[in-house]
């Protein structure tokens, strides 16, 4: 297993998805790359339009939580010995998974099944949910116990 993608989201449940990269990755001596997502959110207040100066704020708050998602996983492989790095992308959680391991090819995806996520996974699906459904590599799936 040359490479393997890590997708987190800064929930309790990236702790435990990058514990268990780490050690699968260390047994083949795996190329490892780590990615989070930033959504980006349009508001419009229906009577007054779109509030560009909030919607920027959040904006920033949101990148700023993910560049924090993603120091938290440096830390997880600090000393690893092969090539790790970590990817920032923007927009929809599984789509911009799904881009980058049709770009990256790697031989394995490994997220959790529950995330940052609630009503929106009942309404639309989980972001796991979606990525199974149209990756073209294997895929593990950390489950909460």
């Amino acid at each position: 297993m040359k490479k393997i993608l890590v997708a987190v989201d800064g929930s309790e449940m990236s702790e435990k998805v990058l514990q268990k990269a780490r050690v699968i990755a260390e047994k083949f001596e795996s190329e490892v790359l780590i990615l989070t997502v930033a959504k980006r959110v349009r508001l419009v207040n229906y009577h007054v339009g779109a509030d560009p100066a909030l919607t920027e704020q959040i904006d920033r708050e949101l990148e700023q939580d993910a560049q924090t998602t993603l120091e938290r996983a440096k830390k997880v492989f600090d000393n690893y010995p092969a090539k790790h790095e970590t990817l920032l992308a923007y927009g929809e959680p599984a789509e911009e998974i799904l881009v980058l391991a049709e770009r990256e090819k790697p031989e394995l995806l490994i997220m959790g099944n529950r995330g940052l996520g609630g009503f929106g996974r009942v309404m639309l699906g989980s972001v796991s949910t979606k990525v199974l459904h149209h990756i073209h590599c294997d895929m593990m799936i950390v489950k909460a116990k």
